[in-house]
């Protein structure tokens, strides 16, 4: 059985990983990033607003521009907020699942996707 995770959240893990390899502080066209990882090159510049709008990416318009990493460090936790919102616990309707839910949530805080290396 597949795992099937938002698109969303696959995306922006996908674009983080390949911005954090490509190790670079110049901006990168979301046209690369997406033939890169076989993206539709729309659907990713909507997940990469996303990602501007909460501080995770810095984007820049124009013929030399594109986007960047901007946060200091991501998690998984954060990319997860951003694409798919953030979990609403005390809601009654998930009262059964909260304690599972907090350890995977808790989990995801932990596991951190980049870092800012300290030159």
């Amino acid at each position: 059985m597949a795992l099937k995770i938002n698109q969303d959240f696959g995306m922006a893990i996908a674009a983080v990983n390949f911005l954090k390899d490509k190790n670079t502080t110049d901006y990168i066209q979301a046209g690369e990033i997406a033939k890169h990882l076989n993206f539709s090159v729309g659907y990713l510049q909507k997940v990469i607003q996303m990602l501007n709008k909460h501080g995770i990416l810095e984007c820049k318009r124009g013929r030399i521009g594109g986007v960047r990493l901007s946060a200091d460090s991501i998690t998984l936790l954060e990319l997860w907020n951003v694409t798919c919102g953030e979990a609403e616990l005390a809601d009654k309707n998930l009262a059964i699942m909260e304690k599972p839910l907090k350890a995977f949530f808790d989990s995801m805080s932990k596991i951190v996707v980049y870092k800012k290396s300290k030159k």
